[in-house]
């Protein structure tokens, strides 16, 4: 039975002390691919899978601030299992705020299936990121008895360990409607196509699914509109994305630099004498790596509370733009200087620095990309 975390404090301390046993662990996943499910099993213990998520009509500990600490915490362990947790935590709070179904649906998911994994499926091999526009090529069928769902969806972060799937779907009427479905992750029809080997968060086992005429009931689908005209005000699940991503790749960041710490305390090269701590040069290096940590704290504490305080969208998706290309983006480059510096020591996969750049390196892929994100920006100031 999992653990009724009550205070922020609480959760956060939980997180820490699980950060070092999956530390142990993710030299193995990363290596073998195989996913981390006793990883999931160690946060669903520990009740971290069951956070009851703020919202303004219903005020918890768990706000956006707290739950990147969280997040940030677990990345530091191992990044994989941390991704899978972003997209839970994100879909939890989009129903939380009502984004996908009703206030009935979202008592359902805290009480009854409150430490089940769920993840949301947007993007398809043929369309790409939605973020970019067009319309799923997955189909939803509607029956007598329900509904019918056919198609193949990409990057199904953890779906070894879900529990449900929220498919983003078409459905075949005249005129079409655009929806999310919420699916169970064992339902027959679904195959999953064990095809994720990328050179990063290799554990996350983000492999594509096949949906082959899946059954379901009339009131799996969670929401429907008009393909060019998306819900007013639904964007929960976009901002805390931006939020938890944010904290991931800055946690990936820190750990990489912890490690580099290390390094330089403990190597002490004959010619020197002493450690490499003592240079000059390498206390101006850690100096700037630390404050750009401290920097990245600061920007993503600070879109939380804006988000919190439900800031406009215009203000939000600006910051969001520093984050995806300052924090999660710039977390490759931030561990590429470190392997730089730390030289084979780095480049050994005896030590977890050359794990932390290939995981870094998949900040890059995440949508909304960063050339996107320059183009809307430069549309905007010559507006």
């Amino acid at each position: 039975m999992s653990i009724d975390l009550q205070t922020a404090h609480s959760a956060i301390d939980a997180a820490r002390h699980l950060k070092q046993q999956f530390a142990t662990r993710a030299a193995h996943h990363d290596r073998t691919g195989i996913f981390a499910q006793e990883n999931i099993e160690d946060l669903r213990q520990a009740g971290l899978l069951s956070l009851r998520l703020s919202t303004p009509t219903r005020p918890t500990p768990f706000t956006l601030t707290v739950v990147q600490d969280i997040v940030g915490q677990i990345a530091q362990g191992d990044a994989s299992t941390a991704l899978v947790m972003v997209n839970h935590y994100m879909v939890r709070a989009a129903i939380a705020h009502h984004q996908f179904g009703s206030d009935e649906v979202a008592r359902w998911i805290e009480d009854e299936q409150h430490d089940q994994l769920l993840n949301i499926l947007l993007a398809e091999p043929d369309l790409g990121s939605t973020s970019r526009g067009g319309l799923p090529g997955t189909v939803a069928t509607r029956t007598e008895s329900g509904w019918v769902l056919t198609g193949r969806k990409a990057y199904a972060t953890g779906i070894p360990g879900l529990s449900w799937l929220l498919v983003c779907a078409c459905t075949d009427e005249t005129p079409a409607q655009v929806g999310t479905f919420i699916v169970p992750a064992k339902a027959d029809g679904i195959a999953v196509l064990e095809n994720w080997d990328h050179i990063g968060m290799r554990a996350s086992n983000s492999h594509e699914v096949m949906f082959t005429e899946v059954t379901l009931p009339p009131d799996a689908a969670l929401e429907l509109h008009a393909p060019d005209a998306p819900p007013i005000g639904h964007n929960t699940l976009v901002l805390w994305n931006t939020g938890l991503l944010g904290a991931l790749y800055n946690g990936i960041a820190t750990a990489a630099l912890a490690w580099f710490c290390d390094f330089l305390k403990n190597r002490v090269p004959s010619n020197l004498g002493a450690p490499l701590a003592t240079l000059p040069s390498m206390l101006d290096a850690v100096g700037g790596f630390s404050i750009t940590l401290h920097m990245n704290a600061m920007v993503l504490h600070l879109y939380a509370a804006d988000v919190e305080a439900e800031h406009s969208p215009q203000q939000l998706k600006a910051h969001a733009a520093v984050i995806k290309t300052r924090v999660v983006d710039a977390a490759a480059d931030f561990t590429s200087a470190l392997l730089g510096l730390a030289g084979n020591a780095g480049l050994s996969a005896h030590n977890p620095l050359e794990r932390a750049h290939r995981d870094a390196l998949c900040g890059r892929i995440h949508a909304p990309h960063a050339e996107l994100l320059r183009r809307i920006a430069g549309q905007q100031a010559l507006s």
